[in-house]
């Protein structure tokens, strides 16, 4: 994704937090805009999608679909307004891209961070509990935790915070040795 597109979806997912804000409903926006945004990528829907994404298409017809489909779904006039928005201007097909962003936003003023933990096993609930703990106490967050389990990763585990990824993996440190010695580094010692 270029930066200007990126900027562009900030700005779009923070004026409408900013308007869902001062409507006092920020999160009956975020329910609406899951249901919308679950529709919209619904494979018995991909019609609609590719639909309301055509630019060739009057953006009047769409507009008014869009009112339909928010009438048919219950969505607030806040998201029913901000998705005709999108298609006035053409970026309704950044629309999933918008939502992610509208909900780190808002899960950023609620003081929440999502956190992935990915391993090779399962891990035990203490084990989940104390990693999530520590994450808790370094960032003062209160943090929401999903498990993946992926048997490619031997040892340890992966975090992904906000993007970020911090590997505590066996198969990394193995890999990180291994280049180190093709680079013809010798290792001295007792």
């Amino acid at each position: 994704m270029s930066d200007n597109n990126t900027v562009l979806i900030k700005r779009y997912a923070n004026a409408l937090i900013g308007v869902s804000f001062e409507k006092n409903d920020i999160e009956g926006t975020y329910s609406d805009f899951r249901k919308i945004a679950d529709y919209y990528n619904d494979k018995n829907n991909s019609d609609f999608k590719e639909y309301i994404g055509l630019p060739f298409i009057d953006k009047k017809e769409r507009i008014n679909t869009i009112n339909i489909l928010s009438e048919y779904l219950s969505i607030n006039n806040i998201l029913t307004e901000f998705l005709s928005l999108l298609v006035e201007n053409e970026r309704i097909n950044s629309m999933n891209n918008i939502f992610e962003e509208f909900v780190k936003i808002k899960d950023e003023k609620n003081g929440l961070v999502k956190m992935t933990v990915i391993s090779g096993k399962k891990l035990s609930s203490n084990e989940l509990k104390m990693v999530q703990e520590k994450i808790e106490s370094k960032l003062n967050k209160k943090v929401v935790l999903e498990e993946i389990t992926e048997p490619g990763a031997i040892g340890g585990f992966l975090i992904k915070i906000n993007g970020k990824i911090f590997d505590g993996s066996i198969m990394t440190q193995i890999k990180n040795i291994a280049a180190f010695l093709k680079q013809g580094a010798f290792v001295y010692g007792n």
